[in-house]
């Protein structure tokens, strides 16, 4: 079987690479260095990994399904089935953290895109940017077959530069050369409108493979799994931009995790740095608050997650530190697991002391645990806990880290939730510590709604992507994960929390703010607050549906409801609270396919 074939076939299975990955790296070199057949047999496992499509598809971009949102905890999609979402990407801008920016991939029958969202007010109303990737790749590869991608990347630095980052692969028409491209763009507005520079210059990395030989051909081979970070120390060096990868080289060269940088008065990036010479997965790059350069890995044939670091900026990176020991961190086979796809997936920060904060995945036994490292000696040692001790009879999987200042704040999966304890019921929640990591509070629940995975595990077609992303300013956080609650399948959520609230011991300071947002209604101002006898609640619907409003307390139970229907349109609908005693409450509002929003309001 050629090629081609053998990447429909398995594109049309929907085989993941970490079903296979061990079989890959079974047999090495004496020296420990990947051989040219493995890699060749690496590369065709990176090449189905990113095949999350229907085959046979031609660059013929679809129709924006996708609506203006609003709210927290916000559903950032279409609530159609049949559109599987991962691999979730958000920033906010270093200058004003009302500016947000999120992406992630959208598989559809008809390709594979990143559409863009834009905020300006903390992520209380979304609206979707007029660029896509999708209809760029037309444009650079005209007539080829669209083949995989995914990866989406942000940076944002403090001059109000903005950078975008992607993978796309095609075939040509002729189905002897596969094309790897990891492209960038660029926004001076927050988002709204972005710009691409000409010709090869708005490539990070390009790569081909000859589909007759299997073998890698011209530029930089494979650049995959990107990560950007950019500079905003104030130093010398303020407004580089980096971009880390795992690198496939053209010929027989070892795999490896490469850094390219660009200067903020360059156009283009420069030539790539290797920054762990190993075959490495899930390179993130971060810049401390000295300018130092981070960059943490796991390395998947010893079962390692990485520290390394660059003084001097991206030019040489120092000699790889071990941050921890691992089991098994990319699984052929698990029980109990309802990704379709798992790995260690190391997620790194650096807080305003300049520690350093990393969380992975670990895949034991058939099992899973997450954990957290912290160092603050610069990467030299670390001390890791286990992230499924903060809690009781729950396994936690995917957690993505974020630091500000001494604040420090974990998001993860965590599995267990149901009443009957099924490992595969999950919500999504966050702890956070304002000492830098030294101590962390008790976990709070952000997410609305319960996902029972247990309809999606046994069809590997669904796809929650193999990372999250969280950014943090101030007391701020917002996360961005992918689950499937109410049976829509893969859905990206959004969520903004206050990590000062959330890191106190107790666990009863806050009350978190959470929404999830449908397509057809919006939510907007609550009013008064303080409410006193009333309350009024903002909504906007594009069409005439029935809602229901509830106001609970903060132990969940409930202490009002109220159907009603929302018109057409923008209108005020009443709450009357002529009986409810003072105090902090929840008010939710949900339509007939789930929540809409929930808002903390105080009573007098």
């Amino acid at each position: 079987m050629n090629l081609k074939n053998k990447i429909l076939l398995m594109a049309y299975l929907k085989i993941r690479w970490v079903f296979v990955i061990a079989l890959l790296f079974a047999n090495t070199s004496a020296s420990g260095q990947t051989t040219n057949y493995e890699k060749q047999a690496l590369v065709r496992e990176m090449l189905e990994e990113k095949m999350l499509h229907v085959p046979g598809n031609t660059l013929n971009p679809a129709a924006s399904k996708l609506t203006k949102t609003t709210g927290f905890d916000e559903r950032i999609s279409s609530s159609g089935v049949g559109f599987d979402e991962g691999e979730v990407s958000i920033v906010a801008d270093p200058n004003d953290s009302n500016k947000l920016v999120l992406s992630y991939m959208q598989e559809t029958n008809t390709g594979l895109g990143f559409p863009v969202y834009y905020s300006t007010n903390g992520g209380q109303s979304w609206t979707l940017s007029s660029f896509s990737p999708w209809n760029q790749l037309a444009i650079d590869f005209p007539g080829q077959s669209f083949e995989g991608g995914g990866d989406p990347s942000f940076a944002w630095d403090k001059n109000g530069n903005l950078y975008f980052s992607w993978i796309y692969l095609t075939i040509n028409a002729t189905n002897d050369t596969s094309f790897f491209t990891l492209s960038w763009a660029s926004s001076t507005d927050g988002g709204a409108t972005w710009t691409v520079a000409p010709g090869a210059n708005h490539f990070i990395g390009r790569g081909a493979m000859d589909a007759s030989s299997n073998i890698l051909t011209y530029f930089d081979g494979i650049t995959d799994r990107e990560w950007l970070a950019v500079d905003n120390s104030g130093g010398p060096n303020q407004g580089n931009l980096y971009c880390s990868f795992a690198n496939f080289p053209p010929g027989a060269a070892p795999v490896f995790e490469g850094v390219k940088v660009k200067a903020l008065t360059d156009t283009v990036f420069g030539p790539i740095v290797t920054a762990y010479n190993g075959p490495s997965q899930f390179g993130n790059v971060e810049v401390d608050k000295s300018g130092i350069v981070h960059l943490s890995c796991a390395d998947v044939n010893l079962q390692e997650i990485i520290h390394t670091a660059s003084s001097n900026p991206g030019l040489s990176f120092a000699n790889a530190a071990i941050v921890a020991n691992g089991t098994n961190y990319f699984p052929q086979q698990q029980t109990h697991i309802v990704q379709a796809r798992e790995n260690a997936a190391p997620n790194l920060a650096a807080d305003s002391a300049k520690n350093l904060h990393i969380v992975w995945s670990d895949y034991p036994g058939g099992w899973v645990n997450s954990y957290y490292s912290r160092s603050t000696d610069g990467g030299l040692t670390w001390s890791t806990r286990l992230i499924d001790s903060f809690f009781s009879q729950k396994y936690t999987e995917m957690p993505t880290i974020a630091a500000s200042g001494n604040k420090v704040t974990i998001s993860v999966t965590a599995y267990g939730d149901s009443t009957d304890y099924s490992p595969d019921s999950a919500n999504y929640y966050q702890i956070s510590s304002t000492n830098f990591g030294q101590t962390f509070g008790k976990p709070v629940k952000i997410s609305s709604a319960l996902t029972d995975y247990t309809q999606y595990v046994n069809d590997i077609g669904y796809f929650f992507g193999d990372y999250f992303r969280s950014v943090a300013s101030g007391c701020n956080v917002y996360a961005a994960w992918s689950d499937g609650r109410y049976n829509l399948g893969p859905k990206i959520y959004f969520a903004k929390t206050n990590a000062c609230s959330f890191a106190d011991s107790t666990g009863t300071t806050s009350v978190p703010e959470i929404t999830v947002v449908n397509g057809n209604i919006q939510l907007g101002a609550v009013y008064p607050i303080p409410a006193k006898g009333f309350v009024d609640l903002s909504i906007n619907a594009t069409e005439t549906e029935n809602i229901t409003i509830t106001l609970s307390d903060v132990g969940g139970k409930n202490i009002l409801k109220q159907a009603s229907a929302a018109h057409a349109g923008l209108q005020t609908i009443s709450l009357e609270l002529k009986d409810v005693k003072a105090g902090v409450y929840i008010l939710s509002v949900m339509d007939d396919s789930g929540l809409i929003a929930t808002r903390q309001m105080v009573v007098n």
